[in-house]
């Protein structure tokens, strides 16, 4: 997408990935969940992006990537969206059955706290292994956190720092995370503020048709300057679909090396 893999998965078959890697990884994957905010930092900032490209599963966030998705490759196979809302309910429901602990970072005070609580309350069994908000993406903090998460014998890590923070943090410390016997790490954004109810979910015609972002704007107007970014990234979308129909057709359309769709 634009340079950005992606991985065109349904959410079971991102719940048999994740499944195995929980079950055989012997080091620490990191899950992306797209959107075109992700996208156009990529763009902007060559580190960023090329964390993004050492992802081992990228899944489609946004709506504006579903939709650029269909618009320049049209694929015959199926896909949904992953937002990390749903990545967060999947691993809780995923740790309800086999027990592997979950570690919240981040977030405002107690919010991962009450979301552990939805979390398990929605899926009882689920294993919060621990959470940790009075943190922050900041390198000098790093010893800490990752004392408290090696300690919670967690075996995934679900970061809520914002983009870009929670994407370098999860690059920065992988390797510390390998070692304290994590096996699958993400960043989630706001996907704690919803779970725990400390933002209100959008009505539900909003979320069929993927504007989430727009309800949020609404309510938080501050957020306009990361919107911003958006009529650009349409831009370019429509530019990439006209170059291939002028040459025919997509010639760098490949799959990766674990048989999963990518662009």
């Amino acid at each position: 997408m634009l340079d950005v893999p992606v991985d065109l998965v349904t959410a079971r078959e991102t719940r048999a990935w994740l499944m195995r890697q929980l079950a055989a990884g012997v080091s620490c994957a990191h899950v992306v969940t797209l959107n075109p905010e992700y996208v156009m930092t990529a763009r902007r900032n060559r580190d960023f992006a090329a964390i993004l490209r050492e992802a081992e599963l990228s899944t489609i966030d946004g709506a504006g990537i579903s939709l650029a998705v269909r618009l320049l490759d049209r694929p015959s196979t199926p896909f949904e969206r992953m937002t990390g809302v749903a990545l967060t309910w999947l691993l809780a429901d995923i740790s309800a059955e086999t027990g592997d602990g979950l570690f919240l970072l981040g977030a405002g005070p107690g919010v991962a706290t009450r979301a552990g609580e939805a979390l398990q309350e929605a899926h009882p069994g689920t294993v919060i292994a621990g959470t940790w908000a009075e943190g922050s993406p900041r390198p000098e903090d790093d010893a800490e956190t990752m004392r408290r998460i090696a300690e919670s014998g967690a075996s995934v890590v679900l970061v809520a720092y914002g983009a870009p923070s929670q994407v370098f943090w999860i690059a920065r410390n992988r390797d510390a995370l390998s070692a304290a016997g994590v096996r699958v790490v993400a960043g989630v954004g706001g996907a704690l503020d919803y779970i725990s109810g400390n933002v209100p979910w959008a009505p539900p015609l909003v979320r069929k048709f993927g504007l989430e972002w727009a309800y949020r704007l609404v309510r938080e107007p501050w957020r306009w300057r990361r919107q911003v970014v958006l009529p650009l990234y349409a831009a370019l979308v429509m530019r990439e679909a006209i170059r291939m129909r002028c040459r025919g057709g997509d010639s760098r359309r490949m799959k990766s090396g674990r048989g999963l769709p990518r662009h």
